[in-house]
C-alpha cells in the first residue's frame, strides 16, 4: 500500500512539473508582448528624425534672404541716383540721333558716339545717353553732365551743369533740363529762372521753349514770326523747335505748330497717329506709330523725301537733311549731302 501511495505521489509530482513548464512559457510569451508596443514608438521617432533635417534648411533660406534682398534695392538705388538721369514721361524722347546743320550724330550701343561729317572730338566721348546738334554737338552723359565739341567756349559754359536730363542747341544758344524740373540756359540773355515742373525743352535760333508737366508750353525770346504764340496749347507731350517755328505733339497723336510758315513747315494739322516730332530749319518731320514717316516744308534738297521709310523708331530734322533710326539699329538719311552729313550707312 505504501508503495502504491508513493508511486501515485511520484506520478503527481511529475505531472505538476509538466504542467508548470507551459505556464512559464505562456508567461514568457506574455512578457514579450511589450516589445511589440515599442515598434510604433520607434516609427514616430523615425518620422521626427526625418522631419528635423528639413528645419535647418528652411532656417537657412530665411536667414539667407535678408542678406540678399536688401542689397538689390540698394544697388539699384545707388545706380539710379548716381548714373541714370531721370527720363521724361514720354518714351519716344530718346535723343539717340541728331541731325545738325551740316552733320549727323548718333549714339552706339556701347555709349560711344558716331558722326557723319562731325567733329572728331566726339570720338572720345563715352557713356553718352543723349545727343543734340546744330553747328556744334552736345552730349549728355549717364551722370547728368554735358559735353560739347566745336567750341571751347560752349564747353566751358556747360562744364558746371549738373543733374541734366535733356539738352538742345541752336548755337550759340544751349539749353538743358535738370532733373528737378528747372532749366539751365547759356549763350543768351533770356530769363527762364521762374520756370518750374518742366519735362522737355527745345531751342530755336532766338527763342527757347519748356514743356510743363501738365501739358502746357512756355516760351521766352523772340516772337517775330509768331513762334511764341503757344499760350493756348494743351495736352502736349513733346516739343521741337526749328529756326523760327515750334512744333508740339499732343496726347491724341495730332500735331500743332506755330511760327514761320514760308515753306509750309507748319502745315501739320492733318497729321494723325504721330508718336514723335522733329523741327528742322524750314521743315518738320513726324514719326507715325506704325514706323512710317511724314514730312512737310522745304524740300529743295530732298529732306522731305521720307515716304518710303519703314520700321523707323526715331527721327531728327537738321538744317537741310533728315535722319532716321531703324528698329534694327541702322540709320537712313535724305537731303543735302554736301558735307557728307547723309553718309550714315557705315
Amino acid at each position: 500500500m505504501k508503495k502504491l501511495v508513493g508511486a501515485v505521489l511520484v506520478v503527481l509530482l511529475i505531472w505538476s512539473l509538466c504542467m508548470a513548464i507551459p505556464v512559464r512559457a505562456t508567461e514568457s510569451t506574455e512578457f514579450t508582448a511589450p516589445t511589440l508596443e515599442t515598434e510604433p514608438v520607434s516609427t514616430e521617432e523615425t518620422a521626427l528624425a526625418t522631419e528635423e533635417p528639413t528645419l535647418p534648411t528652411e532656417e537657412t533660406i530665411l536667414e539667407t534672404r535678408p542678406q540678399v534682398l536688401p542689397q538689390k534695392p540698394e544697388a539699384v538705388s545707388e545706380e539710379t541716383e548716381a548714373t541714370v538721369p531721370e527720363e521724361p514721361e514720354f518714351p519716344w524722347k530718346t535723343g539717340k540721333i541728331a541731325a545738325g546743320a551740316y552733320h549727323s550724330v548718333w549714339i552706339r550701343e556701347d555709349g560711344t558716339v558716331g558722326t557723319a561729317s562731325g567733329s572728331k572730338a566726339c570720338d572720345q566721348w563715352k557713356n553718352i545717353q543723349q545727343v543734340a546738334a546744330w553747328e556744334g554737338t552736345l552730349g549728355l552723359t549717364s551722370k547728368g553732365k554735358v559735353v560739347a565739341d566745336g567750341s571751347h567756349e560752349v564747353e566751358r559754359r556747360v562744364a558746371s551743369w549738373q543733374d541734366i536730363v535733356d539738352i538742345d542747341i541752336k548755337d550759340p544758344l544751349v539749353i538743358g533740363l535738370t532733373k528737378q524740373g528747372t532749366v539751365a540756359l547759356s549763350g543768351c540773355s533770356l530769363n527762364v529762372s521762374s520756370w518750374r515742373d518742366i519735362v522737355d525743352v527745345a531751342a530755336g535760333v532766338d527763342t527757347v521753349y519748356g514743356l510743363t508737366a501738365d501739358g502746357k508750353v512756355l516760351a521766352a525770346g523772340s516772337n517775330e514770326s509768331g513762334q511764341s504764340n503757344i499760350a493756348g496749347w494743351s495736352d502736349i507731350t513733346a516739343i521741337s523747335a526749328g529756326c523760327y517755328h515750334v512744333v508740339g505733339l499732343k496726347k491724341d497723336g495730332t500735331v500743332v505748330a506755330k511760327g514761320a510758315n514760308t515753306r509750309g513747315q507748319c502745315d501739320v494739322r492733318f497729321w494723325e497717329d504721330i508718336v514723335a516730332v522733329s523741327a528742322g530749319a524750314q521743315h518738320t518731320v513726324g514719326l507715325r506709330a506704325d514706323g512710317t514717316v511724314v514730312a512737310t516744308g522745304r524740300n529743295l534738297e530732298g529732306q522731305c523725301d521720307v515716304g518710303g521709310w519703314t520700321d523707323i523708331v526715331a527721327v531728327s530734322a537738321g538744317m537741310y537733311h533728315t535722319l532716321g533710326l531703324c528698329s534694327d539699329g541702322t540709320l537712313v538719311a535724305v537731303g543735302s549731302n554736301g558735307q557728307d552729313q547723309c553718309a550714315v550707312d557705315g
